[in-house]
């Protein structure tokens, strides 16, 4: 390799020398541009690290709010379903009460007919021969035969027509007339069969309009009045249901078990029973 020549050497200090003089501007500007470049990305970190914080802000806020709109929704769902459950109640137990009573309308019914089948059959074999009187004499009886039918003391009035007009209002849903017409016929025939039964109608025309105070009135006027009736063990769940209604599950409690006491062997009773379970188990 040959030296170099003086020449050459005085032209690459040269070029050093320039570097050294140029050199510290060069890297400050640089240093300038990475330290802005620096500053740039922590001005942007700031703002993501705002704008996350915001958003976390904001989801908390959305997780709140979803939390409360659930535990709503929920609550609100409960509510229905126990509005629904005691709704269904009531529509089955009256459902219960109605097939109850137009099962004994039905059988009040087959009875009348037998009874006017007989009557028929008993009133054709006394009528008289053909022959057996003139035409004066046959009108002459038909004439006392006509008077007799027309006394008063002679018609009898069926209670049991008011009765069943009283159910099929009932049945129909014209609860204020239905219980009228209940009343109506406990003071008019309290003697009769089916007075413990209207009485039961009342307390269910109250309970059917939502009066349980009422209703539950009604209901103990068929035990005390009538204490050896068929319809005591229904008055007796009805009473402890309307007990319920009212929230009064001490009373509910007495009641339940004076029915599952006193007529163990009815139906009553056995559903008496798991009103009982249901009541102290909470």
């Amino acid at each position: 390799m040959r030296p170099a020549s003086p020449r050459g050497l005085a032209a690459a200090c040269a070029v050093l020398a320039i570097a050294l003089v140029a050199g510290p501007g060069c890297y400050s500007k640089r240093f300038r541009t990475i330290e802005e470049s620096i500053a740039s990305l922590s001005r942007q970190t700031d703002s993501l690290q705002v704008e996350h914080d915001r958003t976390r802000a904001e989801l908390d806020a959305t997780r709140a709010e979803l939390a409360q709109t659930v535990r709503s929704l929920r609550a609100g769902s409960e509510t229905s379903v126990q509005e629904m459950a005691g709704r269904i109640e009531q529509l089955e137990s009256r459902l219960d009460e109605q097939s109850q009573l137009l099962n004994e309308i039905q059988q009040r019914a087959r009875t009348r007919s037998l009874g006017l089948d007989s009557t028929s059959v008993g009133g054709s074999s006394t009528a008289p021969a053909p022959g057996a009187t003139s035409g004066k004499a046959a009108g002459a009886a038909g004439a006392a035969a006509g008077a007799a039918v027309a006394k008063p003391s002679d018609v009898r009035v069926d209670p049991t027509a008011a009765y069943d007009q009283a159910v099929a209002d009932f049945t129909q849903g014209r609860f204020p007339l239905a219980l009228r017409e209940f009343r109506e016929f406990v003071g008019s025939y309290r003697a009769s069969d089916l007075a413990d039964n209207a009485q039961y109608g009342v307390g269910e025309a109250f309970y059917a309009q939502g009066q349980y105070d009422s209703a539950a009135t009604e209901y103990r006027k068929v035990v005390d009045a009538w204490p050896a009736g068929d319809k005591v063990p229904s008055a007796l769940y009805k009473l402890g249901v309307t007990y319920q209604k009212m929230n009064l599950e001490a009373e509910a409690k007495t009641t339940y078990r004076l029915l599952v006491e006193k007529h163990p062997s009815s139906g009553e009773a056995k559903l008496a029973k798991e009103r009982l379970r249901e009541l102290e188990s909470r």
